[in-house]
């Protein structure tokens, strides 16, 4: 089976996006789930009775292989922008931007539209020795079959995918690259669909908490000195900062997390010769009001 899926951002709600890029995805789970209630009207067998069909939900998860321009091109659906003079893009009050998803399928000859999507879950991952990862989780209204496919003339090469050799991490001002074995950053929009009374399909994506950034570390050994400094500064409510600078051909991509508190900080593998898992969560309590930035 060739599949391919296509993203872009959607001018307004109800009006599927015109300019596509590929996402790169990886594989693609998920799509329309069919909620029913059961009558519990007696009958004469002890056996369920009719079902109806009272709801149908979209959502989906998409794991992908991040590369610059997708990057970009997803940070509006988290609520990114940039502002004024800045040269970066940060968390504005803007609410998360709506993005038309087709999944395009050459062997069937069939695409099938996602609108009204918007982003639930973002993750980021640089792994030793890998390709930089991930997977968007989203929500949608509605899921439409159609002929034909994407032609991919008409939709934007993504380019290479960032690879995560040449990245590089430094914490609290320090370089750390050499000691890090994974780093995984997390975005949680915390939406939730909301339907109606007259209705089988999502009418509204609405946030139920605020949205949450959170930094993962996982250490290639145990160092006794660096696990007791973070624990120092857990107890002091002292916050760490993080930066990722990644790669992608000749262009620079630069993440940074201004200000991090220390969630858990966990020793392992007590019989070798030990690990460290580090996480830590946002703030937007900095110079810069924002969780995260990100400079292309």
């Amino acid at each position: 089976m060739s599949v391919k899926v296509f993203f872009g951002k959607q001018t307004t709600e109800g009006t599927v996006a015109t300019t596509l890029l590929d996402l790169g995805a990886t594989d693609f789970s998920g799509g329309e789930k069919y909620n029913a209630v059961k009558s519990e009207v007696f009958n004469s067998l002890q056996a369920e009775g009719d079902q109806f069909l009272v709801g149908i939900e979209t959502s989906f998860d998409t794991p992908i292989e991040w590369n610059a321009k997708v990057l970009e091109a997803i940070l509006p659906a988290l609520g990114y922008a940039k502002e004024g003079k800045d040269t970066f893009y940060k968390l504005t009050a803007a609410e998360p931007a709506v993005f038309s998803l087709i999944v395009s399928d050459s062997l069937n000859n069939k695409k099938t539209l996602y609108k009204d999507c918007k982003l639930n879950t973002c993750s980021l991952n640089a792994v030793k020795g890998a390709l930089v990862n991930g997977s968007l989780s989203w929500i949608g209204t509605t899921a439409e079959f159609t002929t034909g496919i994407v032609v991919e003339s008409i939709a934007t090469n993504r380019g290479e995918s960032l690879v995560a050799i040449d990245s590089i991490i430094e914490l609290g001002g320090k370089g750390v690259t050499e000691d890090v074995e994974s780093l995984t950053i997390d975005f949680n929009n915390n939406l939730e669909a909301r339907g109606s009374i007259d209705s089988l399909y999502t009418k509204k994506i609405r946030r139920s908490a605020p949205q949450s950034t959170n930094v993962s570390l996982e250490f290639n050994s145990y160092d006794q000195v660096r696990f007791e400094a973070v624990k120092a500064k857990a107890i002091a409510n002292a916050s760490e900062n993080l930066t990722l600078t990644l790669v992608d051909g000749d262009k620079t991509i630069m993440i940074e997390v201004p200000k991090l508190y220390i969630t858990t900080s966990d020793r392992g593998d007590y019989k070798g010769a030990g690990t460290h898992s580090l996480s830590m969560t946002a703030s937007v309590n900095n110079t810069d009001n924002t969780p995260a930035k990100f400079t292309f």
